[in-house]
């Protein structure tokens, strides 16, 4: 299993080779094919489905603070500036968020914060209306994916409203098992090598699953209550990717 120190090597090597692509990886935006205002765009469109979905629920939380959980160079961060009067992202990678910091247009509204502990004592209890992760967990194990899932319900608000993506189970899809035996085989120092030879970075981006029952109990387990989840396509095609939308139980 990768360390935090393995995933924060990695995403701050990300941020030195292709940083754009990187946290928004189209194929034809590799090699730095993004610009930042068309990547920028993809988040205000993001965010705006989101809130139209929020305002589907009639649960749209206060626009006090919210919670961009793996902000990266601030994509949905800045989005969620329209909507709510503070915004902090939160990210393993420093590399990262000096490029948020870069290309932050709202000043000390969008607040950017290094967290490389696998929890988030760095908030206090109820501290945000809204939490939102995209594109984040299935690139964290599942140890540290629950235990940031078990600190957004503590720094919820009791009124507030979590939505994260996460991916739940690995389709049967050819190549994939010859793929994994791979990965589990090949020493760590000859998978960045052929990283290095292939895609210009020494750089692993892994994917992981948390089955959706296991999930599910651990919300439930931990005070939180499920309001709703829908099929996902943010992740690879050959994975079954969920978004879940949350709240603490009253």
């Amino acid at each position: 299993m990768e360390t935090l120190y393995n995933i924060k090597h990695n995403w701050d090597e990300f941020a030195a080779s292709d940083p754009l692509w990187s946290i928004l990886p189209l194929p034809e935006k590799k090699n730095n094919a993004w610009s930042p205002e068309e990547l920028f765009e993809t988040g205000r469109k993001e965010i705006k489905s989101v809130m139209n979905y929020i305002d589907t629920l009639n649960m749209r939380p206060g626009n006090n603070k919210a919670l961009d959980f793996g902000c990266g160079v601030g994509r949905l961060t800045q989005a969620l500036a329209d909507y709510y009067d503070t915004c902090y992202g939160v990210d393993i990678s420093g590399k990262m968020l000096e490029l948020a910091a870069h290309y932050n247009h709202y000043g000390e509204r969008c607040i950017y914060v290094l967290n490389d502990t696998s929890d988030l004592r760095i908030f206090k209890d109820t501290t945000f209306d809204f939490i939102y992760s995209n594109i984040v967990f299935q690139h964290i194990p599942p140890l540290y994916s629950l235990r940031y899932i078990r600190e957004f319900l503590r720094i919820i608000k009791p009124d507030g409203l979590i939505i994260f993506q996460i991916t739940v189970e690995q389709l049967p899809i050819f190549g994939t098992r010859l793929r994994n035996l791979i990965k589990r085989i090949m020493p760590i120092q000859l998978r960045r090598l052929y990283k290095r030879l292939r895609y210009g970075t020494w750089a692993i981006k892994d994917m992981y699953c948390i089955r959706k029952e296991d999930l599910d109990n651990f919300i439930e387990g931990h005070g939180g209550r499920i309001i709703d989840t829908v099929s996902d396509p943010s992740t690879l095609p050959r994975y079954k990717g969920l978004r879940y939308c949350i709240k603490r139980k009253e």
